[in-house]
């Protein structure tokens, strides 16, 4: 059975909490406001928020100990021509010993600045001086006070992005520069177009792209640990090309895997990036690592097929359950739930509430 009220009730489980989001907005904006206080914050153009927490496609913790993480972009005037991507991180090492002495690190591939936070870390990735054309875009879209309160639930925000993206192809032309793996050469990159990406198929799949988004990777956390090369975008871009449909979030996910399992190549795809053609988000991906992949895929489509067609309401919870463990709810055998007294069981499936915009 599609278990609607039990799914809306794992999503939410897996799901940043109120708590988890201000945490990690309390950490940006006092990281935000320690930049801009420094003589660094003159090469600032601007900062924005990139990533699954942006995407709003992010998930908790597995582990109480596991810090939440978040990733800061920040557009600096560095010339790609001038100044090597070394040399751009190194500019914010003097603003790190002064503020950060002791709770930061650069990543070993050169790509990023980690800062700890009590409760998070923020990775700050700079980028080199942009266009004219998407200066514009940037200061319009988030250097107001709106989007400093809300990030992308700034209405100012998410319409300057779509009018953007809708003026047509131009914006290809103008991609942000980032310190590339080994950090010798700067590479291209188009967050805001990923962005957009997951804005657009979340609204074609009537709020349920992000909701499938979070349970596959909240399962790949869990029962895909030891498929380390698939990262958490490539594994949300894989979703979105193969992306099925249905009417409720079970539905969504059968068709997903069905989808996978019957057109997914055997041979690592070449997936091309939202915003950067010539970008291979599976380049890191080892075939080994994908081929088990796909198998486990194969399985859970298995599991979760049988779950769907089960038409007992408690065997089919009692079934998902299996396959999520413990943050899906489970019925007692009177139909109740173990984990909310207040539950009931449905003889038809209710509909989740109208989602927002993003989920």
């Amino acid at each position: 059975m599609e278990c609607v009220s039990a799914f809306n009730d794992f999503v939410k489980n897996i799901s940043l909490t109120d708590e988890m989001r201000q945490i990690l907005s309390s950490a940006y904006k006092k990281l935000k406001i320690d930049l801009m206080s420094d003589p660094i914050g003159k090469q600032i153009i601007t900062m924005f928020l990139q990533g699954s927490y942006a995407r709003h496609t992010g998930v908790r913790p597995i582990n109480n100990d596991d810090k939440l993480d978040v990733d800061l972009i920040v557009v600096t005037k560095f010339d790609s021509n001038k100044m090597s991507p070394i040399e751009a991180l190194n500019a914010f090492k003097p603003f790190l010993e002064n503020t950060y002495k002791g709770k930061y690190d650069c990543r070993i591939q050169g790509r990023s600045i980690g800062i700890d936070f009590k409760n998070c870390k923020v990775d700050l990735v700079p980028t080199a001086l942009p266009t004219q054309s998407m200066q514009l875009l940037l200061n319009e879209a988030f250097s107001s006070e709106e989007y400093a309160e809300k990030f992308y639930d700034s209405q100012k925000t998410i319409d300057t992005i779509r009018a953007y993206f809708n003026r047509g192809d131009e914006w290809r032309s103008n991609p942000l520069k980032i310190p590339d793996k080994e950090a010798n050469k700067w590479e291209d990159t188009h967050p805001l177009a990923q962005i957009d990406y997951a804005q657009k198929r979340n609204a074609e799949k009537n709020g349920k792209f992000l909701p499938l988004v979070r349970i596959l990777k909240w399962w790949k956390k869990n029962d895909c640990a030891d498929i380390e090369t698939i990262k958490s975008y490539p594994l949300e871009h894989f979703i979105g090309d193969y992306c099925g449909e249905g009417d409720k979030v079970s539905q969504l996910l059968v068709s997903t895997l069905e989808n996978i399992v019957s057109n997914a190549p055997p041979i690592k795809p070449y997936l091309m990036d939202r915003g950067v053609h010539t970008h291979d988000v599976f380049q890191r991906v080892t075939q080994e690592d994908y081929t088990k992949f796909l198998a486990r895929i194969k399985k859970l489509h298995e599991l979760s097929d049988d779950a769907l067609a089960d038409q007992d309401y408690v065997s089919s919870m009692k079934k998902w359950h299996e396959i999520f463990g413990d943050k899906f709810p489970v019925p007692d055998d009177d139909g109740h739930s173990e984990q909310n007294s207040r539950f009931t069981p449905r003889t038809s499936p209710s509909e989740p509430t109208k989602p927002t915009r993003y989920a």
